[in-house]
């Protein structure tokens, strides 16, 4: 049987405090607004109290890739909004701790993630088509946030974080492999060989990437002028951006707008 490939998961809790347990670990407690993070998918079980007996999460590889749920319990009501990726965690997951937690500022300090989850986790809102790309957006944002605090994984050098985070949360800046290596503080040959060894692509590939996405949500969920997308994700160059923009949908940008399900006037 082909195994399966390793995919980050969260849970982020949106009321009341619960436990996460995973073998071979201490305990975890999270309370309201900190985001539990799974860098490598390892097993685990969510508990309605600290302490108390747990099931595994919801999340399976066949189904939703990110839902709002109650735990079973005693106690005040707990609710998780759980989202696991439906991509392969990149090798820099495997330099961060198998579990780890995000407390509540750190997530609200946060506007990428904290908005993506709160978009996620939106009273009365059904799964959608797009849920994969949120998603997928939640956990990079937070393998992002959790990334320079980790400067003790293979590459023992915080400016891959650095860079990491800078591309994360300032995409439109007119970054290039030369500034994005100084961010780093390392030179550009010694960064683009260990970027490509973390993450599993070159940095200009991830910066579009991220670029990219950013454009598409904007175009889903926004009525941002379809002209002033170019500008907002950091693209000097319309017809760059539109070969950008198909190369990764398929699609063009208006296409892809006019099949988007709805967005806000």
């Amino acid at each position: 049987m082909e195994a399966v490939a390793a995919r980050a998961v969260l849970h982020y809790v949106l009321t009341g405090r619960c436990g996460l347990a995973v073998t071979g670990l201490r305990a975890l407690e999270l309370a309201r607004g900190d985001l539990a993070l799974l860098p490598t998918g390892a097993r685990h079980r969510l508990s309605a109290a600290p302490g108390r007996p747990g099931a595994p999460p919801p999340l399976d590889p066949a189904g939703s890739t990110a839902l709002v749920h109650e735990l079973d319990g005693p106690g005040p009501p707990v609710r998780l909004l759980s989202a696991r990726t439906d991509r392969p965690a990149p090798p820099l997951a495997a330099t961060l701790p198998r579990a780890l937690v995000l407390d509540r500022a750190r997530v609200e300090a946060a506007p990428l993630l904290r908005d993506t989850l709160a978009l996620l986790a939106a009273p009365g809102r059904r799964p959608g088509p797009g849920d994969r790309l949120l998603a997928l957006r939640a956990c990079e944002a937070a393998l992002a946030l959790a990334a320079p605090r980790r400067p003790d994984g293979p590459h023992r050098h915080t400016g891959i974080g650095r860079a990491l985070a800078a591309v994360e949360t300032r995409f439109a800046e007119p970054w290039t492999v030369v500034t994005l290596a100084r961010e780093a503080g390392m030179s550009r040959s010694a960064f683009t060989a260990a970027f490509r060894e973390a993450v599993g692509t070159s940095p200009a590939r991830h910066l579009t990437a991220r670029r990219i996405r950013e454009a598409a949500r904007l175009l889903a969920e926004t009525g941002l002028p379809q002209s002033a997308v170019p500008a907002r994700v950091g693209y000097r160059s319309r017809v760059g951006f539109h070969l950008a923009f198909r190369t990764a949908y398929g699609t063009t940008p208006g296409e892809y707008r006019a099949a988007a399900p709805r967005r806000p006037a």
